[in-house]
C-alpha cells in the first residue's frame, strides 16, 4: 500500500491538506483515476470538496506517507515528489521532483483510449 499526503489549492484559492490512504502511487492508477483526473475536470470549489471528502481524510497528513502531490486546481497543474517527514523537527518537506512518472503514466492511458 502506498500513501500520499495531498497539498491542494482549491479554484477559489482555499488551501486544504489531506491523505490517500491507499494505491497511491501514479502507475497503480487508482488515485490518478478516480480523484485526480474527476477533481482536474471540476471549476467549482464545493464540488472538490466534496470529492476529496469521499477519496480522502481532509485536515490530516500521515508522518509515513511515501509521496506528497501539490495540486493547484487555479491552474489545473499536479505536481508529485516523495514526501520527507522529519521526526526531530516534526516537518514535513517536499523531496526528489517525480512528475514525470505521473506524466508518463497519464500518456499511458491516453494512448489506450485512443
Amino acid at each position: 500500500m502506498t500513501r500520499s499526503n495531498l497539498y491542494i489549492t482549491l479554484t477559489n484559492g482555499k488551501a486544504i491538506i489531506c491523505v490517500a490512504d491507499s494505491s497511491s502511487a501514479p502507475e497503480q492508477g487508482y488515485l490518478v483515476e478516480s480523484l485526480l483526473l474527476p477533481l482536474l475536470s471540476l471549476n467549482d470549489a464545493d464540488e472538490e470538496l466534496a470529492l476529496l471528502e469521499a477519496h480522502c481524510a481532509t485536515n490530516e497528513l500521515r508522518t509515513n506517507a511515501t509521496y506528497r502531490y501539490e495540486i493547484n486546481l487555479q491552474t489545473k497543474t499536479v505536481g508529485f515528489f516523495d514526501e520527507i517527514y522529519s521526526y526531530k523537527t516534526d516537518i514535513f518537506r517536499k523531496g526528489e521532483n517525480l512528475t514525470r512518472r505521473y506524466t508518463i503514466y497519464l500518456s499511458s492511458i491516453e494512448n489506450k483510449t485512443l
